[in-house]
């Protein structure tokens, strides 16, 4: 029978991640601890790189998805998919062009012609 972390079948790591964060609004400092089990056998460092690339994702596509579109307040049930894909597609496409996706929402809300173009170049 293969090793196990209490009770977890196939995984052999349990890992803890601890660390200060700094809120930007703020600037007060607090204490964050995250938990993972893990059947993976990689380094410290390439544990380290894969959770980083968690939240590079979290904070580049779930948040602006939330913060921008209110995804989570939204009360959508029909198409709620193909809303979720099609905010994902404009994220990403503003990211393309280097634009912040609040400040670009804001802008485009003003001016459509200009969402226009940049949706449909000619």
């Amino acid at each position: 029978m293969p090793p196990s972390v209490s009770g977890f079948a196939g995984s052999t790591y349990a890992l803890r991640m601890h660390r200060q964060v700094i809120h930007k609004d703020s600037g007060q400092v607090s204490e964050e601890t995250d938990h993972a089990i893990t059947s993976l056998v990689r380094t410290p460092q390439d544990f380290y790189a894969l959770w980083r690339g968690h939240w590079q994702v979290e904070n580049r596509l779930h948040h602006p998805r939330d913060t921008v579109f209110g995804e989570d307040a939204s009360r959508s049930r029909k198409g709620a998919a193909g809303l979720m894909y099609f905010r994902d597609v404009l994220i990403n496409l503003l990211h393309l062009h280097n634009l912040s996706p609040l400040r670009s929402i804001r802008y485009f809300s003003a001016n459509p012609n200009e969402l226009y173009q940049l949706l449909c170049p000619s």
